[in-house]
């Protein structure tokens, strides 16, 4: 019987668990959402949501804990710089689970997790500024700005043809019929 036993095994050993773990962990933090198998999102959720609370309590020791499993100094800081900053008014409920369908090969229950609070990306903001600044110029501008642009440069000719040396024509399959002609002499066919 499996009283208490909590830890869905995959059928995997303690080691390859771990590391299974630790991989998909370091990816959710640094994408913040990733797709895997629905087994694998439901276990992954607990191991997120646990490294997700060390890093909200910000101490060196917590800090230490969250090395030791992830293995990835960048990812580390992220979690403790940008992650835990994101989730210090809540407690709990730091990833979602989405269920997407069955992958196509195997038939495997596939899932998205998740981060609750994403973060805006940099780059959308800066589209955004580059956006208004180009809306804000007139059409008038815009055009004198295309007529002042220099003409594009014809592409240099061959160095062959630059030489004074005439292009050799390329070569041409001959039917079959042709070549069995020419292999025989006119006056050795035979009957």
């Amino acid at each position: 019987m499996r009283h208490q036993n909590r830890v869905k095994k995959m059928n995997r050993t303690k080691s390859h668990r771990r590391a299974l773990f630790m991989n998909l962990a370091n990816a959710l933090f640094d994408h913040e959402s990733i797709k895997t198998t629905n087994p694998k999102a439901m276990e992954l959720k607990k191991v997120a949501d646990r490294l997700i609370t060390l890093a909200k309590r910000k101490d060196l020791h917590s800090l230490r804990l969250a090395f030791a499993f992830l293995r990835d100094k960048k990812v580390v800081r992220k979690l403790f710089g940008d992650i835990g900053d994101r989730y210090t008014a809540i407690n709990g409920g730091y990833t979602r689970v989405v269920k997407i369908g069955l992958r196509k090969g195997d038939a495997a229950p596939m899932a998205i997790i998740e981060l609750t609070q994403k973060k805006e990306p940099e780059k959308e903001k800066e589209k955004g500024k580059a956006k208004e600044k180009k809306e804000a110029k007139p059409a008038k501008e815009k055009k004198e700005q295309k007529e002042k642009a220099p003409a594009k440069k014809k592409a240099a000719p061959r160095k062959e043809a630059a030489a004074g040396e005439e292009a050799k024509p390329k070569r041409t399959r001959k039917p079959k019929a042709e070549k069995k002609a020419e292999e025989t002499p006119a006056g050795t066919e035979n009957a």
